[in-house]
């Protein structure tokens, strides 16, 4: 046989026919049964661990991939001139295609089944061809079966772009040698048909890769709505653990939520949001989870130490209603603190009509962090704000003072209305003392009891004090 023509800079998207041309149904060799189920394999080996041998999508698989259609054609049948323009050809890919030298023995071995089974069944189609590609009575290619022999994992390895680079090149060299396999006489005729098949083969791949995206796409909105109910409502087992981790959430990473009403605009809009939130926390190298609850949009962000909560969260305020808070739960780790801090952003949500007295920069704290509303989230019943008082104000204090001097000055100084006098005259000392030890406290708990907020705080934090040291002694 002679040598390899050179390659052709014609690719086969530039050779092809009319568009007035009838486009190859693709569901033709397989149920539409089996095209979901394929969808559904491809998005889930996306995220997911590939299925243990035994499981059902393994056992399917390999029934789908071990019994061809009746009317597939098997690479060992092709004639031998096309089998040796094949060999050389994928030879060829190393030199055309740099990724295809960073493929695995296996992948590069899957890739070129592919391969095979696309030109075996180019060649069966072919011979069937009596009638012009252009008449009604021609028969269309089928070619769902050349996407079901590659295993589950493959789709994560070659994308779409690169499988169009593929076809590209194997269009080249069979046009370019056409002569080698072609009848007398019909080398033109092949030509075209190598060169219609092609455009098939990369509408019916266009199409797959598309659906399989959205249908990804649908599947990950889904999840990520089930495992963020899961943790609105503080459930953290295994399964919310391994569903995270299906989405490609790291099980010990640091993350805070954001809590806010979107903004108006009905469901597409709501999703489009969504999506952009995502590009936007990506963009800056953080990993992110959107949902809805009721009526709000909640976000769990991993900001990946590109930043604080407050810093990546103000790049994200435009996509909330500004009419309504915006609610920052605080940073916390794992899928507990994943919990952790999207209930302490809803809850924050809850009480934000009751704190206008939280300011920041000379007006209403947008976002209102969850951490600067203790008191209101304890009214309210949130059991991780009475308990963050507890350990971090009380707590605090009764460890750093053994004889609890501390404490009972600020008790004092709080319940005398703040005033310094008073609180001298209660405990029996100077007014200079009582000042020292309050500004001691601040340097202790962080809350400046002089401050009318802060002494909120820290008033509440001594009355949950008082109830659990008594309940205990009880």
């Amino acid at each position: 046989m002679a040598k390899l023509k050179g390659m052709s800079k014609a690719g086969a998207a530039t050779g092809s026919h009319p568009s007035n041309r009838k486009t190859a149904k693709s569901t033709a060799g397989a149920s539409d049964g089996e095209h979901a189920l394929w969808h559904v394999l491809q998005w889930h080996s996306k995220g997911a661990k590939s299925p243990q041998d035994g499981s059902p999508l393994r056992t399917w698989q390999r029934e789908r991939t071990d019994q061809p259609g009746p009317e597939e054609a098997k690479p060992q049948d092709l004639p031998q001139p096309v089998r040796r323009i094949l060999r050389q050809a994928q030879d060829h890919l190393g030199e055309t295609l740099p990724w295809y030298q960073t493929l695995s023995p296996a992948d590069k071995a899957t890739l070129d089944l592919v391969i095979e089974t696309a030109v075996a069944n180019f060649v069966s189609w072919q011979a069937d061809l009596t009638a012009d590609l252009d008449s009604d009575d021609a028969p269309r290619p089928s070619l769902e079966h050349i996407f079901f022999i590659a295993p589950l994992e493959f789709t994560q390895v070659v994308s779409l772009r690169q499988a169009l680079d593929v076809t590209r090149v194997i269009v080249d060299l069979l046009e370019n040698n056409v002569e080698a396999f072609a009848q007398k006489g019909q080398e033109r005729a092949t030509r075209d048909a190598i060169l219609y098949y092609a455009r098939e083969v990369a509408f019916s791949a266009a199409a797959i890769y598309a659906d399989t995206a959205e249908m990804r796409e649908s599947w990950n909105v889904r999840a990520e709505t089930y495992a963020m109910e899961n943790l609105a409502n503080g459930v953290t087992d295994s399964k919310v653990a391994s569903q995270m981790a299906v989405l490609g959430w790291p099980g010990e990473s640091s993350c805070f939520a954001l809590v806010g009403k979107p903004r108006k605009g009905g469901q597409l809009s709501s999703s489009a949001a969504a999506s952009r939130i995502r590009r936007r926390v990506r963009s800056i190298g953080g990993l992110c989870l959107v949902s809805a609850h009721n009526d709000l949009t909640v976000v769990l962000i991993d900001p990946r130490d590109q930043g604080g909560p407050e810093e990546v969260s103000a790049g994200l305020l435009h996509f909330f209603a500004e009419d309504a808070p915006v609610c920052l739960g605080p940073l916390r780790r794992g899928v507990e603190g994943a919990s952790e801090t999207i209930r302490a952003a809803l809850t924050t949500y809850q009480v934000a009509p009751a704190a206008d007295d939280v300011f920041a920069g000379g007006g209403p704290a947008r976002p209102l962090q969850a951490d600067d509303v203790l008191p209101e989230r304890v009214l309210v019943g949130d059991a991780a704000a009475a308990d963050q008082l507890y350990r971090d104000v009380y707590g605090r204090l009764r460890q750093s003072d053994p004889h609890q001097i501390m404490l009972a000055t600020l008790d004092a100084f709080l319940s005398c209305g703040r005033s310094l006098e008073s609180a001298a005259k209660r405990l029996s000392v100077h007014p200079n003392t009582v000042r020292y030890r309050l500004k001691q406290s601040v340097k202790i708990t962080g809350w400046d009891p002089t401050n009318p907020r802060e002494a909120f705080v820290l008033q509440t934090a001594l009355k949950i004090g008082r109830i659990r040291d008594a309940a205990t002694t009880n």
